[in-house]
């Protein structure tokens, strides 16, 4: 069961479609805060929806990649479906990210698309799943059976700078400029907001024995590092000498954003059809996008929101991304 509530805006409509806030207690979650009070900002579609996905059936083997949104996700997803796969990278060529590791609340977001949940039942094991949900609406089964969980984290200005073309480009929010998305960043008007309890809830699970935490900084820094960790979390063999150098070249962001199959902006088009002619997917791929993208005053106005927001938890963003 889950709880929801209408998200009030400052009276100027900027969503492409109604949003309710959303939450549901559930005692196996490893961090003990108060759950019902913990509310996620959606598409109102999800009255139908959330259901279906906390009462997900999830397999022994099953592993999920979960983040807020544009934070690395896509990029993970290929890192652990290869891994998981014995670097097929034949198949990964041929076949969509999106059928090897479905977005299993995509219906929620866009209902008009197939059913996720219904076409991951389809697939064999081990399978990897992706969600944006927070901790509190994942598979209920998840925390019951401790199910591997893969969390990547990313910079709270890069992610505003990322989600913001992502959403205005393919309208699925309308609002004029990006001081008016920063705005409504921070009073969670923005799909899957909050974002701080997001990132938190998971960073003080971090040291669970099925979750393995990351941010797209630490990627960034050093892949090669980080997928040789992901092997150990998956019970994968180290990758050799030999594979390691061509993993991380198949994983480099030019050859994913010029791979069809990972980079889904024809595929977002034609299921999105209110998209933008010059929406991308993939567009910098880079650390430190705001520093040119946001004003000082901007970057100031979210330094100044998330160190308040932090300190409630006793940590700074360096404690989670290092130094930006």
């Amino acid at each position: 069961m889950f709880k929801s509530r209408p998200k009030l805006t400052d009276g100027k409509e900027k969503r492409a479609f109604a949003m309710k806030q959303y939450s549901a207690e559930d005692p196996n979650i490893p961090l003990k805060k108060d759950w019902s009070e913990t509310w996620c900002t959606l598409p109102q579609p999800f009255d139908t929806v959330l259901n279906e996905v906390l009462n997900y059936e999830v397999r022994k083997d099953d592993v999920f990649v979960c983040t807020f949104i544009k934070c690395g996700t896509t990029w993970m997803q290929e890192t652990a479906w290869l891994l998981l796969n014995n670097l097929d990278f034949e198949k990964s060529k041929q076949i969509a990210q999106t059928l090897r590791s479905p977005f299993i609340d995509f219906h929620g977001i866009i209902p008009t698309a197939p059913n996720p949940i219904e076409y991951s039942k389809t697939l064999s094991s081990p399978r990897l799943l992706k969600t944006h949900m927070p901790a509190n609406l994942v598979p209920k089964q998840i925390w019951e059976q401790k199910t591997k969980v893969i969390y990547v984290a990313r910079n709270c200005k890069d992610v505003v700078v990322s989600s913001y073309h992502f959403a205005k480009n393919l309208r699925l929010w309308s609002g004029d400029n990006i001081e008016d998305f920063v705005n409504d960043f921070i009073n969670d008007d923005i799909l899957y907001c909050n974002y701080w309890t997001h990132i938190i809830d998971f960073w003080k699970m971090r040291n669970e024995e099925n979750i393995f935490f990351t941010t797209y900084e630490e990627m960034k820094r050093d892949l090669g590092s980080v997928v040789q960790r992901l092997c150990t979390f998956l019970g994968r063999p180290q990758l050799t000498a030999e594979e390691l150098p061509k993993t991380l070249e198949y994983l480099s962001f030019g050859q994913m954003k010029v791979n069809d199959k990972t980079n889904i902006t024809t595929a977002l088009k034609e299921q999105i059809t209110t998209a933008k002619e010059d929406f991308q997917f993939m567009r910098r791929g880079i650390v430190g996008s705001f520093k040119d993208e946001l004003t000082p005053e901007l970057q100031e106005k979210i330094d100044n929101w998330s160190k308040n927001y932090l300190a409630q938890h006793g940590l700074t963003e360096e404690d989670i991304f290092g130094k930006l």
